[in-house]
C-alpha cells in the first residue's frame, strides 16, 4: 500500500468498479472520490458517453469536489475532457469519431455475423440495442437500458460476446473491437482502445506509467479492463464498488501521510 501511495494519478474503470452498471454513483462513494480528489488526480475511463458519464457519476459528485483534479475518459478513452477552470465545466480535449461510412460498415457487419451465427435478439429489449457515441458504436443486447438484473443473466461468462467479436474482427479488421460492460460489445477506430489515456495522461500531466494505478473490476483475461495490463502501469483487481471503497479509504489513509511526490 506504501508504493500505491505514491502514485500521482489513480485511474478507475466506472461500471461495475465505481458504480453498479449503468447505476448513479452512491453518496458513500462520491464522498471518497471527492476527498481523493483533494490528493491526487483521478482518471475514469468507460465505454460510456460523456452524456452517460455526466447522468451516473459527474451529477453524484460533491459541490466541493476538485474538478480541475478530475480527467475523463469516455468510450473507451476514444474521447477525453478535462475540466476548464475558466468556464467552470468539462470541455473535449480530443475525440476519435467514426464517419457515417465507418458507421454503416459497422452495422452491416454485425447483422452478418448475427446471420452466420444465427443469433437471435431477445424477445424483450430495453431501449435501443445500438448506440453510436459518435467516437463509438456500442451493441448492447438487451437494449441501453435494461435492468441490471437481467443484463447479469444474460451473458455471465461472455461467451455470447466472445463468439461474436471473434467474427467481427475478421469483418472488421480495421477497428477495435472490445467487450464492454455486462451486454456490450465496443466498435471504436484502430488504436483506440481504454490504453489511449495513459497516453493522454502523461501528455497532459507529465506523469509517467510508474505514477499511474489503474481500477477495475475485468482485469481478467477477456474481461475489458484486461488491456490495461499491456501499459504496464500498476493494475488492482476489486470484485465491485464494495471493494473499490476500501481500497480508497486505505489510499486515503495512506496518501495523508505522504506529500504529493515529485516524480
Amino acid at each position: 500500500m506504501n508504493s500505491i501511495s505514491h502514485k500521482k494519478i489513480i485511474i478507475f474503470d466506472l461500471d461495475g468498479t465505481l458504480t453498479k452498471s449503468k447505476s448513479d454513483l452512491d453518496h458513500e462513494m462520491a464522498s471518497l472520490i471527492c476527498e481523493l480528489l483533494r490528493l491526487r488526480y483521478v482518471a475514469v475511463t468507460s465505454g460510456c458517453s460523456f452524456q452517460q458519464f455526466e447522468s451516473q457519476f459527474l451529477n453524484g459528485l460533491p459541490e466541493s469536489s476538485n474538478l480541475c483534479n478530475l480527467l475523463l475518459f469516455p468510450t473507451c478513452s476514444a474521447s477525453g475532457y478535462y475540466f476548464d477552470g475558466k468556464q467552470h465545466r468539462f470541455s473535449q480535449a480530443y475525440t476519435n469519431l467514426l464517419s457515417v461510412q465507418d458507421i454503416k460498415k459497422i452495422l452491416r457487419s454485425f447483422q452478418r455475423v448475427f446471420a452466420e451465427t444465427e443469433y437471435v435478439h431477445p424477445a424483450k429489449t430495453y431501449g435501443p440495442i445500438f448506440e453510436n457515441r459518435g467516437s463509438q458504436l456500442t451493441f448492447s443486447a438487451l437494449g441501453q437500458k435494461a435492468p441490471l438484473r437481467f443484463k447479469r443473466k444474460w451473458d455471465p461468462n461472455q461467451q455470447k460476446r466472445l463468439r461474436i467479436r471473434r467474427l467481427l474482427r475478421t469483418q472488421l479488421p480495421d477497428f477495435e473491437i472490445s467487450i464492454g460492460g455486462t451486454t456490450s460489445i465496443d466498435v471504436t477506430r484502430k488504436g483506440v482502445d481504454k490504453t489511449l489515456c495513459v497516453t493522454k495522461l502523461k501528455e497532459r500531466l507529465g506523469v509517467g506509467r510508474r505514477g499511474m494505478l489503474f481500477v477495475g473490476d475485468a482485469l481478467f483475461r477477456g474481461g475489458n479492463d484486461y488491456i490495461m495490463k499491456s501499459t504496464g502501469i500498476k493494475c488492482i483487481s476489486v470484485s465491485g464498488p464494495k471493494q473499490t471503497k476500501e481500497l480508497i479509504r486505505r489510499i486515503i489513509q495512506n496518501v495523508k501521510v505522504v506529500p504529493f511526490p515529485d516524480t
